[in-house]
């Protein structure tokens, strides 16, 4: 029961991961109006908050999978999907990032 729990979190994680990463230059605006900032500093807010959890989600698989709490299947299945959903949306967030530094 715990291990799917815990899947159905790590999963909502990547997803939300995902999507900050996917619309970060959205995201950036509408906090830049909501906070009087720029859009600038809120994009590169935004692309390291993303990248982070992707970064975060790794090392808890990790963790997890040393400590015997999820089977080696599993593991591989999650780190699949976390190493190619997080890097394609973090190459994304990257390349916005850096077309807007000019």
């Amino acid at each position: 029961m715990k291990v799917k729990v815990l899947s159905i979190v790590l999963l909502f994680m990547i997803l939300f991961a995902g999507y900050l990463g996917m619309f970060a230059q959205d995201i950036a605006y509408y906090f830049a109006d909501l906070f009087d900032e720029t859009p600038f500093k809120m994009l590169n807010i935004v692309t390291i908050t993303s990248i982070g959890l992707f970064i975060l989600i790794f090392v808890i698989q990790l963790i997890l999978f040393t400590r015997k709490k999820i089977k080696p299947k599993l593991f591989v299945r999650m780190l699949m999907a976390t190493v190619s959903i997080g890097g394609l949306v973090s190459l994304w967030s990257l390349f916005i990032l850096i077309m807007w530094w000019g």
